[in-house]
């Protein structure tokens, strides 16, 4: 398995090169440069002039390529336009709440799908199976930008439940540790549910498809007439076995939690990533924009080894090829 590990993150090498490439080819067809934002309306046009030959505005594209990409090894990918302070700083704030945000909404996922696919596989055609199809269909169907206007509107506004956006209150940092941390909890609960409850139609589809297909195997009608309980069926060869596809997909869950939050963020007014991304876009401020592209494209690959990997301990016949 290490080997497969070693060899997938050698993979990623060349894979991030050719978006880098691609990256820095769009960056430099965007309206702006680097003196956007850091100049004095008062600047003489000469001046400008003097600033883009000194930053090296008119060098040869490789030559600009190989400094922009020397620094991005280095962790320097420049100074934010809009922030006045170096984005690797910018992103580390707010790729934490994201972590967070990601990590609940990640076991909301799976506590409300995992029990909800089973329940749908074992009573499937019946009035269960049907009420959770219809479920995951809505979930499915549904935009994450409404069910978040939903939720602030029952749970925010109705029923003042939830707080309806930021991370923490101003009461939590006077009262101490375990009230900050409450406090963050409340904050997130409300788009971290939204979020699971959006996500849970796949995992709950999967699980079902997987149980309902078992329940015909050669091995479990063996296991039946053998006398063996419905209940220890279940637990120990229909469960176990459709668990299989459903924990390889964690990783990808991971992964799409903290790329895909950007809809969820800006609905909720929650200064994660996605959020950052959208205000860098809008800003112009092309060097954040650029750094959290290639953040992205890292998680993502980062999570396809994941699900490998635990692909590999859920099921170790398994060889990952």
């Amino acid at each position: 398995m290490w080997k497969t590990v070693i060899r997938r993150l050698l993979i990623l090498i060349p894979q991030l090169f050719v978006l880098s490439v691609f990256i820095f080819f769009i960056a430099q067809y965007m309206p702006g440069d680097a003196l956007t934002g850091r100049i004095d309306p008062k600047t003489s046009p000469k001046r400008l002039e003097e600033l883009r030959q000194m930053w090296g505005f008119y060098d040869p594209w490789h030559v600009k390529y190989g400094r922009w990409m020397g620094n991005a090894i280095k962790g320097d990918f420049g100074i934010s336009f809009a922030y006045k302070v170096p984005v690797t700083q910018v992103v580390m704030e707010k790729a934490r709440n994201t972590f967070w945000l990601g990590l609940l909404t990640v076991g909301l996922t799976y506590l409300l799908a995992i029990p909800l696919g089973v329940l749908s596989g074992r009573y499937h055609d019946k009035i269960p199976d049907r009420t959770i199809t219809l479920y995951s269909y809505l979930a499915l169907a549904m935009p994450t930008i409404i069910a978040g206007l939903l939720a602030i509107l029952v749970f925010s506004f109705k029923l003042g439940w939830f707080p309806y956006g930021g991370t923490v209150s101003a009461e939590a940092y006077e009262r101490g540790n375990i009230y900050y941390i409450l406090s963050r909890l409340h904050h997130m609960f409300l788009p971290a549910l939204t979020g699971a409850v959006v996500s849970t139609s796949a995992i709950i589809q999967f699980l079902r498809s997987e149980i309902v297909d078992y329940e015909q195997a050669d091995f479990v009608i063996t296991a039946r007439s053998k006398g063996v309980p419905q209940r220890v069926i279940y637990s120990r060869h229909i469960f176990r076995n459709s668990m299989i596809p459903v924990a390889s997909f964690m990783g990808y869950s991971i992964s799409g939690v903290l790329t895909g939050s950007i809809f969820l963020e800006t609905v909720f007014a929650y200064p994660g990533m996605g959020r950052l991304f959208i205000d860098s876009v809008l800003s112009r401020d092309y060097s954040v924009a650029n750094a959290l592209i290639i953040f992205f494209a890292i998680l993502i690959v980062l999570g396809t080894l994941l699900s490998d990997i635990i692909m590999y301990i859920v099921d170790p016949r398994l060889k990952i090829k």
